[in-house]
């Protein structure tokens, strides 16, 4: 799955490489409207931090996701964030019958846009929603945990014409886990860090 995001980001990064090599001024962009929408769907490469559960017994797949945001301003937008992750479980002693999990978050963001030029952007990202652990076990029963999620970080985009464009962006990622343990096993699962390599296209509305 790992070679699937790399040829997905290659690919992008072919577009934009030869994107860059037209005429500055082949298109003349719409200006910024309150109205703007824009839709980003995404594959996310993730791997986890710190001494916890979920880097200890998990491989984990790539990620699918698709944010949706509404500009309050040319320079500020506001919006929803999607994310499914796929897993499996490498190491099952860790964490007892789980056979695999899958994560899926909901939240709300918030970002701050600054312009290069009328290509280039900058978004700097924050957000915070619900996250729930599906896990399936060995015996073939279903139980869930969940999770409050805060997650922070850059994403580079590049508008092909006025209604489309791709990204390439990082974040950070903390997973706060709903999880009655002892005092002795709060660090192990109590909270979960990850870092993720982000990768789409984005959908322009004006």
């Amino acid at each position: 799955m790992r070679s699937i995001f790399r040829v997905f980001t290659l690919s992008l990064l072919c577009t934009y490489s030869s994107i860059i090599a037209q005429e500055q001024d082949s298109i003349e962009f719409f200006p910024h409207h309150f109205n703007r929408i824009q839709l980003d769907p995404e594959l996310s490469l993730l791997t986890a931090l710190g001494d916890g559960f979920l880097k200890d017994a998990y491989d984990l797949d790539i990620g699918t996701g698709l944010s949706a945001d509404f500009y309050l301003h040319k320079n500020w937008y506001v919006g929803t964030r999607f994310l499914n992750i796929n897993t499996r479980v490498e190491k099952s002693e860790k964490i007892g019958d789980i056979q695999s999990t899958r994560i899926f978050t909901f939240g709300v963001q918030g970002a701050y846009v600054h312009q290069f030029n009328k290509r280039l952007y900058l978004d700097l990202i924050a957000g915070i929603g619900t996250t729930g652990y599906y896990h399936d076990s060995k015996f073939g029963t279903n139980f869930r945990d969940s999770a409050t999620s805060i997650w922070a970080g850059p994403k580079i985009s590049y508008r092909i014409n006025n209604f489309f464009g791709i990204f390439l962006g990082s974040e950070i990622r903390r997973d706060f886990m709903n999880i009655a343990v002892s005092p002795q096993l709060e660090d192990y699962f109590g909270n979960v860090n990850l870092l993720t390599l982000r990768a789409g296209v984005r959908f322009i509305t004006h």
